[in-house]
């Protein structure tokens, strides 16, 4: 299961309007399925392209049924859930092709994805809040056989940050667990970070706090299940520069203080403006109202000023006697290994192949960086083949095809 931390503040308002505009939507006659023997290859009908490729894509390659009308008897009743946008769902099952099926297709043995696959894929519109945490399930894995991914209805590809938190990610990481129920986790990952799993508390931690104890998310930090398959998605579909940066605020200790509301503006002035200072934090106001910040561990005087060496620079300090960047990359080649002989997959050209189907690459191979020094998002870009359309609208002519056969 894949989670991360949200906020509630407005979210019964958000839930009332959703609730009393709800009754003007179209939703239209064929987001849900209310008769599972109902054949949808029907040429008359308006989502015959989307079925037809899913079918050809999908069911026959790899026995995989992809529901996008939403099935009550398949989804969490205890949950306010919504059926999938049809044109949504169009792009999340070309990108679903594109970013995880296509990739493994290449580069695993043959029989990898027949054998693994699980048999259902079911996309549900809305996110699925568990308002007792303060928390949002994107995804669910099942027995190994089914993966449910929500909040499709959000899905831009416009902005690959969020496609990879709601979908690329959660793909992986839901993967990855069908993946450990077939094949064993190391005995040893199991140990790496023992004692410092907090299945209650990881939603309310500190991202810093967390990967200095050898954790690339909050989550990861639950339990040895979430903690395995977090590494291998979150080194699978983060870039380069993410990594690199997840990396480096692994390397130091990392504490959370609680700062006067005063001082909130002032230093958050400081971090904006890249100014010279001790420490890199960020705020969080809690339930008390109190403001929090992250911030590296370092040698201070009582005053809480920074306590400089005799080369007037700034001591970071070890307190908690681990080394956060040794940790993860020990969980990354334990993973690595683990694919290699349980799959004979190559984790670095899984993450090369998902990295260059999703960024821009300049004539020499690198990155090709936007003006803020992001890589650029290549579904946006005109395709390779195709300058006069993006990459985005090549893969839905995967779907686009099939209305020529309802002429």
């Amino acid at each position: 299961m894949k989670r991360i931390t949200i906020f509630f503040a407005s979210l019964a308002a958000l839930f009332a309007l959703g609730l009393s505009s709800c009754s003007d939507d179209d939703l239209g006659a064929s987001i849900y399925n209310t008769d599972p023997s109902i054949d949808y290859l029907d040429k008359a009908s308006a989502t015959f392209p989307l079925d037809t490729f899913l079918k050809v894509n999908y069911l026959e390659p790899y026995n995989l049924r992809f529901i996008y009308r939403m099935e009550d008897i398949g989804s969490d009743l205890q949950k306010n859930l919504v059926p999938a946008d049809y044109e949504k769902s169009c792009k999340l099952a070309v990108l679903s092709k594109y970013l995880w099926y296509d990739v493994y297709a290449k580069l695993a043995p043959k029989d990898f994805l027949p054998l693994y696959s699980p048999r259902i894929i079911h996309v549900i519109g809305s996110p699925s809040y568990n308002p007792s945490t303060g928390t949002e399930t994107l995804g669910t894995a099942e027995g190994g056989l089914k993966i449910t991914l929500y909040n499709t209805n959000a899905l831009d590809e416009n902005n690959m940050d969020i496609l990879n938190t709601l979908f690329f990610h959660t793909m992986h990481h839901e993967f990855g667990h069908i993946l450990d129920q077939t094949h064993q986790r190391p005995v040893a990952f199991n140990v790496l970070s023992n004692g410092l799993y907090d299945p209650n508390n990881w939603a309310t931690a500190f991202d810093s706090i967390s990967v200095s104890h050898g954790f690339v998310t909050n989550y990861a930090s639950s339990q040895a299940r979430e903690d395995w398959v977090e590494v291998m998605s979150s080194y699978i579909c983060d870039d380069s520069l993410a990594w690199a940066q997840l990396l480096d605020h692994a390397s130091y200790d990392w504490e959370e203080v609680e700062v006067s509301s005063t001082a909130q503006d002032s230093i958050q002035r400081l971090i904006r403006t890249g100014a010279s200072r001790d420490s890199v934090g960020y705020f969080r106001a809690n339930d008390n109202g109190k403001y929090m910040i992250g911030r590296k561990v370092i040698a201070r005087n009582a005053d809480g000023t920074a306590a400089l060496d005799a080369n007037g620079k700034i001591q970071f300090l070890s307190t908690d006697n681990i080394d956060g960047r040794a940790v993860i990359l020990a969980k990354l080649e334990m993973v690595r290994q683990w694919l290699k002989k349980e799959f004979s997959i190559d984790l670095d050209a899984l993450r090369d192949e998902v990295q260059s189907r999703s960024y821009v690459k300049n004539a020499d191979g690198t990155f090709k960086r936007d003006v803020y020094g992001d890589f650029v998002n290549k579904l946006t870009q005109p395709a390779d083949d195709n300058p006069n359309k993006t990459l985005m609208e090549e893969l839905l002519d995967w779907i686009n095809q099939y209305k020529a056969l309802q002429k």
